[in-house]
């Protein structure tokens, strides 16, 4: 999304941050984002693990691993571990428009195009899915899950490494 200002220069350009990116969408988050949205201001569900952020709350939720240790250098922050709650299926594109939908999901990437399958699940409620997302991110913490077993192609190690430093 890029938005001119007056003095002709791109607001994007201006920004410090990083991306998150769910599917083709990208939705910036700067550092004034994360002070906003961290982990002491940000809304809290219930039993949620003290490394996961709810980053958005508004129907949907997007709720993100330790987005502290993804927003410098250290870590790529396309790579930043990502829970979805939402109306639309995980292999569903964003754009795919104005079909009804009548029931919720949960999906989880660790990167584009990189779903972590066996913490993706559909309920007939909302808040059905919502707790579904906070079981979702305990598995993840506590590192339940293979990380590994999710790429189709060799992983990529040293993000894997570091990112299985972080849990469990």
């Amino acid at each position: 999304m890029r938005s001119a200002r007056r003095d002709g220069t791109d607001r994007r350009d201006r920004r410090e941050g990083f991306d998150l990116r769910d599917g083709r969408d990208v939705v910036r988050l700067t550092d004034t984002d994360y002070r906003t949205h961290g982990p002491h201001s940000c809304m809290a569900l219930d039993g949620l693990p003290e490394d996961w952020t709810v980053w958005h709350d508004d129907g949907r939720v997007v709720i993100v691993f330790r987005p502290d240790v993804f927003s410098g250098d250290a870590h790529d922050p396309a790579h930043l571990p990502t829970l979805y709650v939402s109306t639309r299926p995980p292999d569903v594109p964003m754009r795919r428009g104005d079909e009804p939908r009548d029931r919720w999901h949960v999906a989880c990437t660790l990167e584009p195009e990189v779903h972590l399958r066996a913490l993706e699940s559909s309920h007939d409620t909302r808040s059905a899915a919502v707790e579904a997302a906070v079981e979702a991110a305990r598995r993840f913490s506590s590192g339940e899950i293979d990380l590994r077993g999710v790429y189709a192609t060799a992983p990529p190690a040293a993000y894997l490494d570091a990112l299985e430093d972080l849990v469990g």
